[in-house]
């Protein structure tokens, strides 16, 4: 992956003083290593859908976990497995959407019965995905259409009705860019994507509005990063680790920075226990959890099976 990278511009409004720390604690490991999975959490669980393993391009592996027990437990299967693709809740049910190969699948699971279905394909086939959720709707926005290809749109699923519709269109290329939601607003983080190629990095952060359906440039990120995960807690946003430049080689990091809403302002908190990239992310209680993940940077991949719990001290 191709990086071109500037952050001596960016660190120049970057703030090093840790208003917060992370410490971190080693958590019960994975049965084994995966990347390029996800994570939510519901009902004071979490839920993790694996992703691919060492010798496996996509894992059916289904797994919830309870920090009080800190026992992983395997749960059904989820049909048409995939990488890259977009977890959200809503309504107590959990939806997986998309992903490798650019996939339609719209698998939708229920803890009461641990079964999945399937529900309405998604209109534009996609990978590489994350999404927002406001009022019960998932919002997903850009990702690979092909190896060569970027879509711009962005597709609404309304799991009330079983239905999708169209809003506003992103104004530039990405895709595998980092997604949440504070209130209204859905924050676009980062990623990569140009026209001339699919994997150049995208230092932008945008808002979508839910409901004005439109799009603002708000700031950039503080560093080149790719396959991040960012999640929100107190309604500020963290992005841990993700793939770089360090030494001027590609290479995998270990920061964690916070984005200040109110202030426009980025902050760089405690570093990762371990460098990761294309790892699950997900937050309970005000605790960060980082689940897999692989070390990165070309040529080694090696999956993690370790789990991390983060608990944000505030100073």
């Amino acid at each position: 992956m191709k990086k071109l990278f500037l952050s001596l511009i960016l660190f120049s409004i970057l703030s090093t003083s840790f208003t917060q720390t992370i410490v971190w604690k080693k958590l019960a490991s994975l049965p084994e290593g995966y990347n390029g999975g996800e994570a939510i959490s519901l009902n004071n669980e979490i839920y993790f859908v694996a992703g691919r393993t060492e010798t496996t391009r996509s894992s059916t592996s289904f797994y919830k976990f309870n920090p009080k027990e800190n026992q992983w437990i395997q749960l059904a299967d989820i049909p048409k497995p995939a990488t890259n693709f977009a977890l959200a809740t809503v309504n107590g049910k959990i939806y997986a959407i998309g992903g490798d190969k650019f996939q339609d699948a719209n698998r939708e699971y229920d803890p009461k019965t641990n079964s999945w279905s399937l529900l309405k394909p998604m209109p534009t086939p996609r990978q590489h995905i994350n999404c927002g959720v406001y009022e019960n709707k998932i919002y997903i926005t850009g990702g690979l259409t092909s190896w060569k290809n970027i879509t711009k749109k962005q597709e609404v699923f309304h799991p009330a009705t079983n239905t999708w519709s169209e809003k506003a269109a992103i104004p530039y290329l990405v895709q595998n860019a980092s997604v949440v939601t504070i209130d209204s607003l859905i924050y676009v983080i980062g990623g990569a994507g140009a026209k001339e190629n699919i994997w150049a990095d995208v230092w932008t952060v945008e808002t979508y509005n839910t409901i004005t359906n439109e799009w603002k440039y708000i700031n950039d990120l503080p560093q080149l990063l790719f396959g991040t995960a960012a999640v929100v807690v107190n309604k500020e946003i963290f992005v841990l680790g993700g793939q770089t430049l360090i030494d001027g080689k590609d290479d995998t990091s270990k920061k964690v920075f916070i984005y200040k809403v109110k202030s426009d302002q980025w902050i760089e908190t405690s570093p990762l226990p371990i460098k990761n990239v294309f790892f699950a992310c997900t937050t309970l209680k005000n605790k960060i959890y980082v689940i897999g993940g692989t070390v990165g940077g070309n040529p080694n991949w090696d999956n993690y099976s370790e789990v991390y719990e983060g608990e944000i001290i505030y100073k």
